[in-house]
């Protein structure tokens, strides 16, 4: 399954860390898949899914069919991109443009501040500064030490 999620990462024209932020795992956690040290959770695949919709999932988990499935925008199957030249790198060709997770999240997160919610003050306190008053060091034998802060 691996060799899958880099052949999707490699034609949606992803780098390693982009993927791994637009399927919500870190990159360590992608780093190992690819690595072998893992396999992909259900979570991640599940991640994939919602992210990619127009990815056959028979393809991703087993091999088996076309990368995309039958059921995948107009303009994956038909190889047309609006607001993609004719210069666009071919791995994107007849990928449909994808909106980022942050963008989305922007997006969410303007339309939820637009939205008639009562405005909130934000108050600040100030604290007045902290001192250190005493350290302890605790040793391996049960015993500890405390040292006074010099005033």
């Amino acid at each position: 399954m691996k060799d899958r999620i880099i052949s999707l990462m490699k034609r949606m024209g992803m780098s390693q860390k982009v993927f791994a932020a637009e399927i919500c795992i870190s990159e360590g956690a992608l780093s190992s898949i690819f690595s072998g040290r893992t396999k992909p959770t259900l979570n991640t695949v599940n991640n994939i899914h919602e992210r990619f919709p127009e990815v056959n999932m028979s393809w991703l988990i087993d091999g088996k069919g076309e990368m995309f499935s039958s059921a995948a925008p107009d303009a994956v199957q038909n190889g047309a991109n609006e607001g993609v030249s004719a210069n666009a790198a071919p791995q994107m060709q007849g990928i449909p443009l994808q909106t980022s997770f942050v963008e989305q999240f922007s997006g969410a997160q303007q339309a939820a501040s637009s939205a008639s919610f009562p405005a909130t003050e934000t108050k600040s306190f100030d604290k007045p500064m902290r001192r250190i008053a005493e350290i302890r060091v605790f040793y391996d034998d049960g015993t500890f030490e405390t040292f006074p802060a010099k005033q």
